[in-house]
């Protein structure tokens, strides 16, 4: 039986721009509820950002996060299915965490594509980022 656990509100001083960018992917903002999985038990939590590669969430209180860990995230989006991947916790700070996904299938990638792309300012970004991703390869 899967339990839903309350999911934590950064502090406005954890905002995306407070920490030094490590990410070779453009972000972009996503303030939305979310869902994480792992085994049998799922927790709800926020996402506060999102790239080709990557996300940044917010740590669900019912829960550990360690950096290696292994969750399924379902992202809803308006007007479309969610966009669903398996993501690995890479770092933490404070009660965020930031995650790479490790696998995603066709159908979500090309949603993840357009909301991106949909929110991009230099379309050219979103080119160069799918370009280096092709090369991580």
């Amino acid at each position: 039986m899967s339990t839903i656990a309350d999911f934590r509100q950064p502090a406005a001083k954890h905002a995306m721009n407070d920490y030094p960018e490590k990410r070779q992917f453009t972000r972009i903002p996503l303030t939305k509820e979310v869902t994480l999985y792992s085994g049998v038990s799922c927790w709800q939590s926020h996402i506060y950002d999102i790239s080709l590669k990557g996300v940044l969430l917010a740590c669900p209180e019912q829960t550990t996060v360690k950096a290696g860990d292994i969750f399924r995230l379902q992202i809803p989006i308006e007007n479309s299915p969610s966009i669903i991947m398996n993501i690995r916790v890479v770092h933490l700070r404070n009660d965020l965490f930031g995650a790479e996904w490790t696998q995603i299938d066709m159908e979500s990638f090309a949603i993840l594509k357009r909301t991106i792309e949909m929110n991009l300012s230099k379309k050219d970004a979103l080119r160069q980022d799918i370009q280096s991703l092709s090369a991580d390869k």
